[in-house]
């Protein structure tokens, strides 16, 4: 994923879990046991990650494909 140092472990697992799982709709029924959070709680995480300086060392598509998945999953970003 090309990610440097800076991220914290538990970012860094969401990541890598979402990046395997998104081909495939995501992977929810793993989030609990695996997070100990619902699917809900980690794609609003998810989407915090990706949002930060984090996520954008990701790069541009794999970003978009994940920001599409939280989209789908919890609905579109809300305007503050």
């Amino acid at each position: 994923m090309g990610l440097e140092d800076g991220v914290t472990r538990e970012e860094r697992a969401m990541l890598t879990f979402a990046v395997q799982w998104a081909p495939f709709g995501g992977g929810d029924e793993f989030i609990l046991p695996q997070f100990g959070i619902t699917p809900g709680t980690f794609y609003h995480r998810l989407r915090a990650i990706l949002f930060s300086t984090t996520g954008q060392r990701l790069g541009p598509r794999s970003t978009q494909q994940l920001l599409n998945l939280c989209a789908t999953k919890v609905g579109p970003v809300s305007p503050p």
